[in-house]
């Protein structure tokens, strides 16, 4: 086997970069690899560029650079074995690392929905990332199976950050949902923030879950209701099947999918009763 192994990333969220590159250095040592991360996000390095340094033997690419065609191209061109973490399209290319996001999400929005909720809110991910369209199509999945659909006026976009959930989270609790699913746990952060600074109190009024179970889900107040994404493992098992393709054990096309976890906590409670009309 020769060559190290480049983990790109193009992300903001620092708690996912650290969780994937964990899982996946923590194999690389102790199978002898070497392994170098590299994260382009809010730099002007194009990750294509990286491809052409010295000594390169593979390149694992984490979402979204992982369905970025351009991207792939000019790595088969370079004749790299690839592995690709939480990717959406082309599943036969390269090896496959993945989670199954609309059945989490499904899962995590089926929790508000049999507390009794039907006003059931959202705020979705970034179009940029193919893993929004998954997450929101599994919460419609969950609506669709009590009969319901989403209600556009509870149908908001944010940007997987923190302050985009606090700036479109009082948007959406302007609508008055009693429950609302954050497309992740930064953007369930800031929505909690914006509720506290409009006076509304979580679960008694709006229940909320969230979806990456991020190491500040357990210390929110109320304690987040979350899926936790098992990344160390999805970063683990990258580099161990693209290790494999690197030494002649294993194929340069593979797949494996890694379970996802429902973690309940205090942020759901049973909807609240519509007062009776007199």
């Amino acid at each position: 086997m020769s060559g190290r192994i480049l983990m790109l990333f193009d992300n903001s969220n620092r708690d996912y970069v650290s969780r994937l590159h964990s899982g996946a250095s923590r194999h690389a040592g102790a199978a002898g690899l070497k392994l170098q991360m590299e994260n382009v996000y809010g730099t002007d390095r194009k990750a294509e560029d990286l491809l052409d340094e010295p000594g390169l033997g593979g390149v694992i690419l984490t979402a979204p650079l992982c369905d970025d065609r351009h991207l792939m191209l000019r790595i088969e061109e370079r004749n790299l074995p690839f592995a690709r973490i939480a990717s959406m399209l082309d599943p036969g290319r390269g090896i496959t690392v993945s989670m199954d996001e609309y059945e989490a999400a499904r899962a995590v929005t089926s929790v508000l929905l049999e507390a009794g909720h039907r006003r059931v809110g959202i705020i979705r991910g970034p179009r940029t990332h193919l893993s929004s369209m998954r997450r929101y199509n599994g919460f419609v999945a969950a609506l669709g199976s009590k009969g319901l659909k989403p209600d556009p006026e509870l149908v908001i976009e944010g940007d997987y950050t923190r302050e985009s959930g606090a700036e479109v989270g009082a948007k959406l609790l302007a609508a008055r949902p009693t429950a609302i699913f954050a497309s992740n746990d930064n953007m369930a952060l800031g929505l909690s923030e914006a509720a506290r600074r409009a006076g509304v109190s979580m679960p008694q009024q709006v229940s909320l879950v969230g979806f990456d179970d991020d190491p500040f889900a357990k210390t929110m107040n109320p304690p987040l209701t979350s899926i936790r994404q098992p990344l160390e493992e999805m970063g683990a098992k990258a580099c161990e099947l693209l290790g494999n393709a690197l030494s002649g054990k294993g194929a340069a096309k593979a797949h494996a999918e890694v379970p996802f976890q429902l973690v309940e906590r205090a942020s759901v409670a049973p909807a609240p009763v519509a007062p009776s009309p007199a």
